[in-house]
């Protein structure tokens, strides 16, 4: 995984937001990659060995929500260490559990601004790093 152009991934089954925010990542110096379904990103992620430092997933509704639960499972399962970021329309309890239980790292509603998207995003890839660091200096 690279500290300078973070891989991210960007995950919006309806393509309603991806271009903008695959943009502002490019931007601010990510290595944007943007899919419009599970299979894509899955496929790219193993074909890049899990070295993903980031994925973003857009979710809208409940057939979308049981699909990325496999998503998020599965690249936990390749690479504990990728940060998935959840953007949702939802603001059930519930639903809220049910991602945090399939390791999701963080859960953000909309409406939120692209910029503010990708802040979040390099803010779990940098704490991740930080805490990286600081167990190799132990």
């Amino acid at each position: 995984m690279s500290y300078d152009n973070p891989i991210v991934f960007i995950v919006d089954v309806k393509d309603r937001i991806s271009s903008l925010l695959a943009g502002t990542f490019w931007l601010k110096g990510f290595k944007p990659f943007k899919f419009i379904n599970e299979k894509e990103c899955l496929t790219k992620f193993k074909e890049l060995n899990g070295k993903v430092d980031a994925i973003t997933i857009i979710i809208d509704n409940q057939t979308v929500l049981d699909n990325n639960i496999m998503l998020i499972e599965n690249i936990k399962k390749i690479n504990p260490d990728t940060k998935i970021l959840v953007i949702s329309e939802k603001q059930d309890e519930k639903y809220k559990i049910k991602f945090e239980e399939y390791g999701v790292d963080d859960i953000a509603l909309v409406p939120l601004s692209p910029s503010d998207i990708s802040d979040r995003v390099l803010m779990m890839i940098s704490k991740h790093k930080w805490l990286e660091n600081q167990k190799d200096l132990l």
